[in-house]
Parts: C-alpha cells; sequence; structure tokens
C-alpha cells in the first residue's frame, strides 16, 4: 500500500509528464523552419524600346526686332501733319512727319541775305587789295598798308564763309522738317499729334520703325546643354541636323525652321544658362516683337534615346533610377538620366539600352533579389504632332 505522500508524488510526475509532452508537440521542428523557401515574387516588365524623335529642348524666347530705329524731331517746330498710318510697312525715306516750314524758311532767307552781304563785302575788300599791290610795286604806298589790305581781304573772305555756312545750316533744317524713315519696316503708333511742340530741349521721340522680317528669338540655355550642343557643333558633323522651331502661345508651330545665330560666351551666375540668339524669316508678319514662344531645339546627338513607361523611373535626393532584370531574371538598381517625356514614356538618354526589361513600380525590390517576370501589357500615348 501507498501512503498519502507517496501517491501525491505520483501526481506530480503524471502531470509534468503530460505537460511535457504537449509542449512538444507544440514546437516547431527547427529543420522545417530551416529548410522552407520564400516565395519568388512576380513583377511586370516592359522591355526598353529606342524613340524614334530626335532630342528637342524646349526653351522660352522672347521675339525681337531685326533693327529699331526711333523716329525723333530734329529740328524745333509745329508738328504740322502725320503723313503715314500706324503699323504700316513703309520704306527707307518714306515721310512720316511734317513739321511747320516756315520759321525755318525765314531762317534760310535771313542766311542767304547774310550769306549775300559777306559776298559784297568780300570782292569789295580784294579789289582794294589788288589795286595795294600796285600801288605799292609803284612805291605809291607803304608795306604796311598793303599788308593790311590783304589781311582785310582775307577776313572778309572768311565772313563769307561762315555765311555759306550758315546757309547749309538753314537748308538742312529746312531738310529735317520732313520728317522720314530711316529704315523699312512697320512704322508703330505716333507719340505725338498734330500741333504738338517737338524738339524744344531735345529730339522729341515721335514714332518708332521696326524690321521684322527677318526677326530675331532671344532665348536662354542651361550651361550643361549649351556645353555638349558646342562640343557637337564643333565635331562639323552634326551641322545640318540642328534645327530650329517655334511653337506659339496658341500652340500651333510655326512653319518656318530658323538659323543660330550665336550663344553668349558668358554664363548668367544667377540662373547658370547662356543668352542664345536664332534669326526667322517672317515673311507674313506673323511673328511680332515681344512676343513670347516655346523655342524648339532639336540637338544632334550621337546616341540614340530609348524610352521606358512613367511608373518605371523613380526618383530620390541621389537621382532617377530604374530596377532592370537581367537574364537570370535577378534584379539591379539602375541609375539612368530621364528629363523629358514623350507621350507618357520617359526619354532615357544615359543608363539605359533598347532591349533591357525594366520593372513597373519596383522600388520594394532589393537589389540582386530574383524575381518572376511578367511582360505587362501597356498603351502609349503619342507624342504630339508638332504640325
Amino acid at each position: 500500500m501507498y501512503g498519502p505522500g507517496e501517491r501525491m508524488k505520483d501526481v506530480v510526475k503524471g502531470a509534468l509528464l503530460a505537460l511535457a509532452v504537449l509542449l512538444q508537440g507544440c514546437e516547431p521542428t527547427g529543420k522545417t523552419a530551416e529548410t522552407q523557401t520564400p516565395a519568388v515574387p512576380k513583377v511586370d516588365i516592359a522591355t526598353v524600346t529606342p524613340s524614334t524623335e530626335p532630342l528637342t529642348t524646349r526653351l522660352t524666347g522672347r521675339m525681337e526686332a531685326y533693327r529699331t530705329a526711333e523716329v525723333r524731331a530734329r529740328v524745333e517746330g509745329i508738328v504740322e501733319a502725320r503723313t503715314y498710318r500706324e503699323g504700316q510697312e513703309v520704306k527707307a525715306g518714306t515721310l512720316l512727319f511734317r513739321i511747320d516750314p516756315a520759321p525755318l524758311k525765314a531762317e534760310l532767307a535771313a542766311a542767304e541775305a547774310e550769306l549775300a552781304q559777306a559776298r559784297a563785302a568780300a570782292d569789295a575788300a580784294e579789289d582794294i587789295a589788288k589795286r595795294s599791290k600796285q600801288l605799292m610795286a609803284d612805291e605809291s604806298i607803304s608795306a604796311q598798308q598793303y599788308r593790311k589790305d590783304f589781311f582785310t581781304e582775307k577776313q572778309a573772305r572768311a565772313t563769307e564763309k561762315a555765311a555759306e555756312a550758315k546757309v547749309q545750316s538753314a537748308r538742312l533744317k529746312l531738310a529735317y522738317a520732313n520728317v522720314t524713315s530711316p529704315i523699312a519696316g512697320r512704322a508703330r503708333r505716333a507719340e505725338v499729334t498734330e500741333g504738338a511742340l517737338v524738339g524744344q530741349d531735345e529730339g522729341t521721340k515721335l514714332t518708332t520703325v521696326e524690321q521684322i522680317d527677318p526677326i530675331y528669338v532671344n532665348f536662354a540655355q542651361p550651361m550643361a546643354d549649351s556645353l555638349a550642343l558646342r562640343q557637337s557643333l564643333q565635331n562639323g558633323k552634326n551641322d545640318s541636323k540642328l534645327i530650329l522651331r517655334l511653337r506659339l502661345s496658341n500652340g500651333s508651330t510655326y512653319p518656318l525652321n530658323g538659323t543660330l545665330l550665336f550663344s553668349d560666351w558668358a554664363v548668367d551666375e544667377k540662373t547658370d544658362t547662356v543668352a542664345m540668339r536664332a534669326i526667322f524669316d517672317n515673311p507674313d508678319h506673323l511673328l511680332l516683337p515681344g512676343m513670347y514662344v516655346q523655342v524648339e531645339l532639336q540637338q544632334p546627338s550621337e546616341k540614340q534615346a530609348v524610352l521606358i513607361p512613367q511608373q518605371a523611373l523613380t526618383r530620390t535626393r541621389e537621382g532617377a533610377y530604374a530596377m532592370v532584370v537581367d537574364e537570370t531574371n535577378h534584379v539591379h538598381s539602375r541609375p539612368i538620366s530621364a528629363d523629358t517625356l514623350e507621350g507618357n514614356q520617359w526619354r532615357v538618354t544615359d543608363g539605359l539600352n533598347a532591349g533591357e526589361r525594366v520593372i513597373l513600380s519596383g522600388s520594394a525590390l532589393k537589389d540582386g533579389q530574383a524575381v518572376e517576370p511578367k511582360q505587362a501589357t501597356l498603351t502609349t500615348q503619342p507624342v504630339a504632332s508638332k504640325e
């Protein structure tokens, strides 16, 4: 027979044994956890395609007249008439304003009278000088008197020359009463009206004439792009491929291409850009000075750009990158250069080649991770027409 103490020990041992069996059944085996293989993630991919469009940079530009002439009053007087229509195309020498010529005619008449008087005095002095020369030969007068008469003639001739200059000046002022255009172009609005007093203290601005065929466009290009363009043009291989177009404010494209004239030799320290200028033919005068336009500069490039879907690109503070799937279906992060869009695709100029596979929305994947790629079906938006 067992005593009460021994029975209690047996109950405790049984309970401990049952608990140990229960815990052993709940504990997973180490080998099972170690041999379990994680699932390979499935990813949608797209194939990198070459771009069919040339590299185009769009920059904001402003039109400027080819030549600009400020027409000013060159004589003082009252504006008698405006002889042109504002906005009219004029030729060089076309009469634009007429200043009252009456005071100028009177000034010319006074100058001509002064000239006649000076000429008569000079002729009289010349006769006296000739007679004094003969008398001095006969020793009828002194050499001192002859020299006096000789210099009197010289002074009279000088006075005559001064009077002639006054006449020329008066005639010139009278001619300035007819204000003409110095260049051919479009005459802008009049700055004065009939009856206005002009030229009293300085040359009053009457109007402006602008030649707008051809016409300039001024714009600025980032220094890095300007440097690449210079290097490309210096090679002498891509001159014929450089194309300049204008996109107007209504979205249409100007039908004529332009020619790049120059890029400035200085860099703007505030914007890190280089000032540039191009020239366009403007026979229909569709382009006007002061107009803002988009300059489309098709830059020559030795390397063809490629396209990737928008969702395949990720941007961080360090730059842009895409996740590329290699031949063994492993993921690799690839830094790329992509600054412009073609339709709904990024134009990649560096970092990718045509035919490579990129992951759509693969920013959560790790570099070197194995994946199961699946070709995605995407809809590509066409590039906006330039016509």
